[in-house]
């Protein structure tokens, strides 16, 4: 029996972890979705008659879930005080007061009183509301814009339907004796207004009616305002490549007004920006990862280069532990079209290996003897091995993203992974045959 306890006790708690945050997320979900319809009918009853047994019904079925939300947070309280855990910007914090506002908001007082003006201050309850889109924000990568927008449209129909019941609440339409046309109406007024479109054909008839749609008329600027800004930044942000392209031409355009740069110089580096825009997305590696902790900056180093290395004919086969172990070695470098990557005849310290990109290689003394290099090959193997000087030049004819092999990392190679240098060894015997 105490085996068989061990080893229900030894399910994988990361399991447990996600299963517990789908759920939470679920419930989450769940109890915006009834706070959103409490929020939607109380001020919907307090100007025109809704059906009572289909009020009682939203309440009881409204109650219910946001009673088990309750129930749910004073337990994740407890967790969260016995363990200790340190509260930050990507956790729900729970606290005796939001514990209070649940607990408030899950009592159908409206129901209970029978008047949907108590039932108000069930529309504390809104808070959480706020609080989660706060929190999945912060979770959300990569369609936090589109979601932070998503969430603020929520905000303006749910404010827009508040101001509708208001208006519809002090305004006395003439000839107009259905409900919903009523309200329609109002929606109609609301968002004219709000959107600072006023036709005139909805007036205020008096002073009250009036303050009341200047105070919607200033909020709507507000509104107006943020959803441009928001909108801009959308844009802006989901091709974060071509800001940074358009950031860098206008640092170009500033230096060579002040600096007399030759225009074949100045078309070189215009066309490295469009490279970086095109397929780098605007940022190099190493700029990346050096923002980065070092255990992180790890992480993401072995994630990258170990699904180019996989792909390496010359690693192919290798084992985890050299993959890893080596991906941390290897250096990115960006070469230009027209760069000489290594020349012949001087020393060489490195090799390289080509992720991306073409090269060509010749001898001084037969330039026309052109051999080429694309994704995949390596270069540079033959003056390590041999310690000697180089043998070849090597020019870029495209962009091409490399990885250098640093002398120190290629005797590590040698020494402590026989199988892949007696490759390197291989290729740089046949290339040396070749040349004879």
């Amino acid at each position: 029996m105490r085996s068989w306890a061990k080893v229900f006790v030894a399910v994988p708690d990361k399991a447990g972890k996600i299963m517990k945050k789908h759920f939470n997320l679920i419930m989450d979900i769940i109890s915006s979705l009834a706070t959103s319809v409490i929020a939607i009918l109380i001020p919907l009853e307090m100007v025109i008659p809704v059906d009572p047994g289909y009020v009682a019904t939203i309440y009881i079925i409204t109650t219910v879930i946001l009673m088990v939300d309750f129930l749910r947070n004073i337990k994740l309280y407890r967790e969260q005080k016995e363990s200790h855990a340190t509260q930050n910007i990507l956790t729900k914090s729970q606290t005796p007061t939001i514990l209070a506002v649940d607990f408030l908001g899950s009592l159908p007082i409206g129901l209970i009183t029978g008047s949907p003006l108590a039932g108000i201050i069930q529309l504390v309850k809104i808070g959480r509301i706020a609080q989660y889109q706060t929190y999945w924000n912060r979770q959300t990568v990569r369609w936090s814009d589109y979601q932070r927008l998503g969430f603020f449209m929520f905000w303006i129909a749910l404010i827009t339907h508040w101001l509708a019941c208001g208006w519809l609440g002090l305004h006395t339409y003439t000839g107009n004796s259905d409900s919903l046309t009523l309200y329609i109406r109002s929606l109609y007024w609301s968002v004219v207004t709000l959107t600072t479109v006023g036709y005139g054909d909805i007036v205020p008839s008096g002073n009250l009616e009036t303050l009341y749609s200047m105070m919607v008329m200033i909020v709507g600027v507000g509104v107006y305002g943020y959803v441009i800004g928001n909108v801009a930044h959308i844009l802006a942000s989901r091709d974060p490549a071509k800001l940074a392209f358009m950031n860098n031409m206008e640092q170009l355009k500033a230096f060579v007004r002040y600096r007399d740069l030759p225009l074949e110089l100045q078309n070189k580096i215009r066309d490295y920006y469009a490279y970086l825009w095109q397929k780098r997305m605007g940022h190099t590696e190493t700029e990346f990862l050096e923002g980065l902790p070092k255990s992180l900056r790890e992480d993401v180093e072995r994630y990258l280069k170990r699904r180019i290395l996989d792909k390496i004919p010359l690693f192919k086969g290798a084992s985890d532990a050299f993959l890893d172990a080596i991906a941390f070695r290897l250096q990115p470098v960006l070469a230009t079209p027209g760069d000489f990557i290594i020349r012949e005849h001087e020393e060489g310290n490195e090799m390289y290996i080509i992720i991306k990109g073409r090269l060509k290689g010749y001898k001084s003394a037969r330039p026309d003897q052109v051999f080429y290099l694309e994704d995949g090959n390596f270069f540079g193997e033959i003056a390590l091995i041999h310690k000697e000087p180089r043998t070849a030049n090597i020019q870029a004819v495209t962009y091409c993203d490399l990885y250098i092999l640093e002398r120190e990392t290629f005797e590590f190679v040698l020494e402590q992974y026989p199988e892949i240098a007696e490759r390197i060894r291989q290729t740089a015997e046949a290339r040396i045959k070749g040349d004879g």
